[in-house]
């Protein structure tokens, strides 16, 4: 008599497929999506969660001893994760000027309401016809760059599949968790950030902002257990965002200059940036003072959610085109 066999599914316990393994296979098929048609969305999705796994893999690692063959596959990635950030920002910084350079476009060309006096409507007559040059010329670039995104990836294609394989490698043996950031650790972070940032301005407002993303990637991993966690992390979302968008401004407004010249030019696109870069800069560093002050707090956590001054006109990274610009008064 036949004994019945029981079915693998029963003998075996399924096991989730790690963390880890989800965003680098996720990161991959980004990447040949990326390599066949390097649209605007594909470009940041490629760069966002490249800039998530050079963040995250260092605190998985945390605690682990990888010997040298394993920390020398780690550096191997890691290198390769930063090349491809090079090659991708070309891209993706021309996305990101010709969407707000719309934007702005679309509000000055928006009827006022009221007549504007003369001198007014003229300024805003050459802002516009400057406009149209200047998002010209970033489509020329931007179509430039995408062509050399597109053979870069291609001749790297196979060197960061082998790169992010062999990384999976050393990772698989390890016991990796998932969630380790606390509300007291992700602060810890903080406090020495502050320490190193201790007066904010606008010469180092953007060094601090990349390194509080690194921080709220730290948080992200936390959030979707710990309620303060994530709360600290939309916190530092917001200081992304305002500080993200006064670097864009000071960035356009450069590469205006350059394309364009003109820059004494009364009611000119430069002056025009220049002046919202201004104050999108007051406005970032109040936001981002005040909001680092809320999350230091000792007795944040028993306090709730802190709620720092809301931005007037915040940026949505994901989809820069559809943030809406200041409004210019015409």
């Amino acid at each position: 008599m036949k004994k019945a066999s029981l079915p693998q599914s029963s003998e075996r316990k399924q096991v989730a497929e790690p963390e880890w393994h989800k965003q680098l296979e996720a990161w991959r098929g980004l990447l040949d999506d990326c390599m066949r048609k390097p649209t605007r969305g594909r470009v940041h999705a490629l760069r966002v969660a490249t800039l998530r796994l050079q963040a995250d893999v260092p605190h998985w690692l945390e605690g682990h001893e990888l010997g040298k063959r394993g920390a020398r596959t780690v550096l191997r990635w890691s290198r390769q994760a930063e090349k491809l950030r090079k090659v991708l920002q070309p891209v993706r910084a021309a996305d990101v000027d010709l969407a707000k350079l719309l934007a702005l476009r679309a509000q000055l060309a928006a009827p006022q309401g009221n007549n504007p006096p003369a001198g007014n409507a003229k300024a805003s007559g050459r802002c516009l016809r400057q406009i149209d040059k200047l998002a010209r010329r970033l489509r020329q670039m931007r179509r430039s760059a995408e062509k050399a995104l597109v053979a870069e990836l291609e001749d790297r294609r196979t060197r960061l599949h082998r790169t992010s394989f062999a990384l999976e490698r050393t990772l698989a043996p390890l016991r990796l968790t998932k969630e380790t950031s606390t509300p007291e650790a992700i602060r810890t972070l903080l406090v020495a950030l502050a320490a190193e940032f201790p007066i904010l301005d606008e010469s180092n407002l953007h060094e601090y902002r990349m390194r509080v993303k690194a921080v709220r990637y730290q948080a992200d991993l936390a959030a979707r257990s710990d309620p303060h966690v994530a709360r600290q992390a939309a916190a530092m979302g917001r200081m992304q965002v305002a500080a993200g968008e006064w670097h864009d401004l000071k960035v356009l407004a450069k590469k205006a200059q350059r394309e364009l010249g003109n820059r004494s030019a009364k009611g000119g696109l430069v002056e025009l940036l220049e002046e919202l870069a201004a104050e999108s800069l007051q406005r970032a560093l109040a936001l981002c003072r005040h909001t680092t002050a809320q999350l230091l707090k000792p007795e944040a956590r028993k306090e709730g959610r802190t709620r720092p001054a809301a931005l007037k006109f915040p940026v949505q990274r994901a989809e820069p085109e559809a943030a809406p610009a200041k409004k210019i008064r015409a």
